[in-house]
């Protein structure tokens, strides 16, 4: 519990902060746009596109900025890091586009320049699956990179991109790590603190820090905690706080940032997905979708992690670092 000098302490550094949340996949209506302005959100990267072919996926970026264009009173695409500062002197949210999963490269490493040039600054090399990169942390097999995955890479950072490796096998993570120039978990955890294939083992960790990258702490409940979801048993805030406690002590506080991973507004449509994977994703609570850590179970709870930090004794440095800076310290060598 804060007293009332630290809840005076926490408003202003949330205020003060330039926000960064790593991964987004929630519906963004217009309502939506203005929730994410609210909660002090300065720089959003949300998912574009996954599993859908090239065709699909220039659609969805097209329809992203129709989207933003009707919200620009509170929102902004990004293309250089004077974007970003912009928005939060105009109290916007800028935005950049990831993918998770090369699927919409079509096995054609040229499609890169083309993604680059229409805003997406990331990409989630594999998702859970095997793909034509390499081997994703649900499959089977551990292999490491293919041939065309290191071409993939190759590219990538000729172009700036950012690499994220978050739902990425352990064997082409431990590869991409090092074939990367730049290079982040935009949404994982922690694996010494929850045993779960979609957080990153501590060498992991420890040599994206080497690289300069960052880990983006996830709110997903079976990446913070395994507890009984499906019973109504969620974990906490504290949770995801002991995260971020475990990964700065590991590598230090220039290495851990934010990504959430809400899909706030499409529970019902991901659940079905979701639940081909328990081992994975834990199970539904009792409304039958999938609900997000306590304290932190939407955009709207941000505030909660500068909380929880104060209270935990992180110098306000620290804070702003975890908040947003680590964030663009990376990503100003890709927002050029």
């Amino acid at each position: 519990m804060l007293t009332a000098a630290q809840e005076t302490q926490a408003t202003e550094i949330h205020k003060k902060a330039m926000i960064v949340d790593g991964t987004q996949a929630s519906n963004f209506t217009d309502q939506y746009f203005k929730a994410v302005r609210d909660a002090g959100v300065t720089l959003s990267i949300p998912t574009v596109a996954s599993d859908e072919n090239l065709s699909e996926c220039v659609k969805l970026i097209a329809n992203w900025y129709t989207r933003i264009k009707r919200n620009q009173a509170v929102a902004l695409p990004a293309e250089t890091i004077t974007d970003v500062k912009r928005a939060k002197e105009e109290n916007k949210v800028a935005y950049i586009f990831t993918f998770q999963n090369t699927h919409p490269l079509e096995a054609n490493v040229d499609l890169l320049d083309v993604f680059h040039r229409l805003g997406v600054r990331m990409i989630q090399i594999t998702y859970n699956e095997k793909n034509l990169v390499g081997d994703g942390c649900g499959e089977r097999t551990d292999g490491g990179l293919s041939n065309f995955g290191l071409k993939v890479i190759e590219r990538m950072n000729d172009l700036d991109m950012i690499v994220d490796l978050s739902h990425v096998g352990d064997r082409t993570t431990d590869e991409a790590i090092e074939a990367s120039r730049l290079v982040v978990c935009s949404h994982s955890n922690a694996r010494s603190v929850c045993k779960n294939v979609r957080n990153k083992k501590d060498e992991q960790i420890k040599a994206i820090a080497k690289k300069d990258g960052i880990i983006g702490v996830a709110a997903f409940p079976s990446f913070v905690k395994w507890t009984r979801t499906e019973k109504g048993e969620l974990p906490a805030v504290k949770d995801l706080l002991d995260h971020i406690d475990y990964i700065a002590k590991l590598v230090g506080t220039d290495h851990v940032g934010l990504g959430f991973d809400f899909i706030e507004g499409k529970e019902e449509e991901e659940t079905e997905l979701l639940l081909t994977r328990p081992d994975i994703w834990g199970l539904p609570g009792p409304r039958g979708v999938y609900d997000y850590t306590e304290g932190i179970d939407g955009i709207s709870k941000v505030i909660n992690i500068t909380r929880g930090l104060i209270e935990r004794g992180y110098s306000d440095n620290d804070i702003l670092k975890i908040l947003g800076r680590n964030w663009l310290r990376v990503l100003e060598k890709s927002l050029k």
